[in-house]
Formats: C-alpha cells, structure tokens, sequence
C-alpha cells in the first residue's frame, strides 16, 4: 500500500536549466525569456522593457548578418578579383595580398609578406615610387597612379599599372595603403606587335614615328644632331611582278637583316611600307651621316650582287638640329624629298639635304 504524501510537504518545482549569470552573459537568453514570458507579464513597464529587449535583439541580429555579408563580400573581392590587390604599411611592408596579386609576381603570397615593395620593384622605377608613396603620407596627394615594373623570381619583368590610395585611422593618421595592381603584358605585347613589321620584324611606320619622336625631343634638350636616311629599293616591283611574292618576301628579309647589321649600334631601322625603309641616325653631323649611309648602300649592292635579284638602293639622308617644333614627319618628308633627287641622279647613290 502507497506511503500518503506528508500534509505539509510542499511540491516544488524544477530548477531553471538557465543560471542568473548566463542569463547576464547573454542578452540573446534574456531576449528569448521575454519573448517566452512576455504574454504573462501584467506591469506595463516591464512589458515595454520586454518589447525594447527584443527589438534590440532583432537589430543585433540584422546588423551581425550586414556585417557577415559584407565580410563575405569583401572576402570574395579580394580573393577573386581580376587584379592585384594588396594592404602596405606606411614602412612599405605588405599586410595582405590576395593570390592575383602573386600571380603577377611569380612570388609566393608568403613569400610577399615577409618583404616589402621595395624588394620586388625594378631598381630603375623604385625612386619615382618612393617619392609617391613618401607624398601620399605626408597627405601632399591622396592617391597616385604610376606604370612600374615588378622583378620575378626568375629575374624576368612584368609591367604593371599601380594605383595606391591611403587609409588613414580615426585620429587621420596613416593607417594602410591599399594597391590595386594591373598586369600590362598582354597591353604591352598588343602594343609592341602593333609597333613591329610582321614579315621583317622591324620597327612599322606608327613604331618608327614614336621613336623618332622620342628622339627628337631628346636631341633637342642635349643640343644634338638628328639625321635621318629614307632608303627606297631599285627595280623591287620587278623581282615581284617576275619571280613572285615568295621571292619578293625573302628579298624584303634579307634586306632587313643586312640594314640591321650594318647600322650603328644605337640607330634604328624601319620598314616603312612596300620597299621602302628608314634609318634614324642619332648624334650625327652631315658628314659621319653621309659616310653611315654609303656603307650601307655597298653593303646592299654587293648583298645583291650574285642573286636572282640583284638590288640596289636609293637614299637620301636629312641631317638637322632639332627643336621642340620640330616633329618625325618633317624629318621623313625631308628624306623622302632627297631619297627622290637619289632616283632621278640615276639610283643606287645618296642624296643630302640639311633643314
């Protein structure tokens, strides 16, 4: 027979699973309590108490998934990005790159945080981003954008665009810069192959400019002289018209290569277009320019001497001292105009003029 409950033993009731302490540790426990308890609660005030616990609770938790998704955003920015991205510290040490930014490199993404960027810039460039970086600390700019170039562990060069902006902390002093890097090689390949010849391989007429232009300028701040030979072939079309392209091709080539290799060290050779090529001659009075150029109208008349298609050339040769007016069209127009006095005095001979 079943022992009676004593009369005045009071049944109590189970201890609450959840602790004083973590309820004060966790105010996402406290919220749900409310929430749990909130339909019981009859004191108005602790009701309204109740409802701003669990709103809070709600902006916690919007702004814990906003902070979530933006880390993943930034996150999935920075390891995927088709460029480089890296933090440099103001000593010009790296804090983070992403694995683009290796790439371009060839370094390991640790091996890049052991060093800085001044390891892996061409010594040649270095200075002029040293200055950058040391103006945009001093708050003299806050950005600057500049083409460098980056030494590969292999030794090789790659060319990039640089952008560097500084991140300043909440007191504005200099806290990270951020470097967003562009691999230019295939840019520069495009542009290189648009500057080249494609039978030859020798500088085209927009390559030939673009250096002429350069060395005019050059030329001009050393107080030097400029000369420039524009050679065309006699009797070319006849080779074509009779033996072929084929033949005419390989005379092209082989012209190319002799222009080439009888030039001074320090001149440029182009093919202009059709049979028609130029020599830009740097640092040349009248007279070393004319003996220049009737070496190599020899050379070009024995190379043909024996072959199937005996060649020889017309020059003529502009000799001048530059100005910052002066521009390469005026320079091949000039030689050109001689080049034809070459012609008409009966081919296979130079022709001076001076400007």
């Amino acid at each position: 027979m079943p022992t009676p409950a004593h009369p005045l033993k009071r049944r109590t009731r189970p201890k609450s699973r959840t602790s004083k302490g973590a309820l004060i540790r966790d105010p996402d426990a406290i919220a749900t309590l409310l929430a749990a308890t909130r339909g019981r609660i009859a004191d108005p005030i602790v009701r309204r108490l109740a409802d701003v616990a669990l709103q809070a609770r709600e902006e916690a938790r919007r702004s814990r998934r906003a902070l979530d998704d933006a880390q993943r955003r930034f996150d999935a920015t920075f390891s995927q990005a088709p460029v480089g991205i890296a933090h440099v510290s103001p000593e010009g040490g790296f804090l983070m790159v992403n694995e683009q930014f290796a790439r371009i490199t060839g370094y390991s993404r640790d091996a890049l945080m052991q060093d800085g960027f001044q390891k892996i810039t061409h010594p040649d460039d270095l200075d002029a981003d040293l200055i950058h970086f040391r103006r945009l600390l001093k708050g003299d700019i806050d950005r600057y954008v500049m083409e460098k170039r980056y030494l590969r562990p292999d030794d090789s060069v790659v060319w990039v665009n640089l952008t560097v902006a500084l991140v300043r902390d909440s007191r504005g002093t200099p806290d990270f810069c951020v470097s967003v890097i562009e691999d230019l090689s295939e840019i520069r390949k495009a542009h290189a192959d648009a500057m080249r010849d494609p039978l030859t391989g020798l500088l085209n007429r927009r390559g030939f400019v673009e250096r002429v232009s350069r060395e005019i300028s050059r030329a001009a701040k050393a107080g030097r002289g400029l000369g420039t030979a524009y050679l065309d072939l006699d009797g070319f079309k006849r080779i074509n018209d009779v033996q072929g392209h084929p033949i005419g091709d390989a005379c092209l080539i082989e012209v190319a290569r002799l222009l080439e290799t009888t030039i001074r060290p320090g001149d440029v050779v182009a093919r202009l277009g059709g049979d028609e090529f130029a020599i830009l001659m740097p640092s040349l009075t009248p007279d070393h320019a004319r003996t220049a150029v009737e070496r190599v109208r020899v050379a070009l008349a024995n190379m043909g001497e024996g072959k199937s298609w005996p060649i020889t050339g017309s020059f003529g040769v502009l000799t001048l001292m530059p100005s910052g007016d002066t521009t390469p069209d005026q320079l091949i127009a000039g030689a050109d105009a001689a080049m034809f006095r070459a012609k008409r005095a009966g081919k296979n001979c130079v022709r001076m003029t001076a400007a």
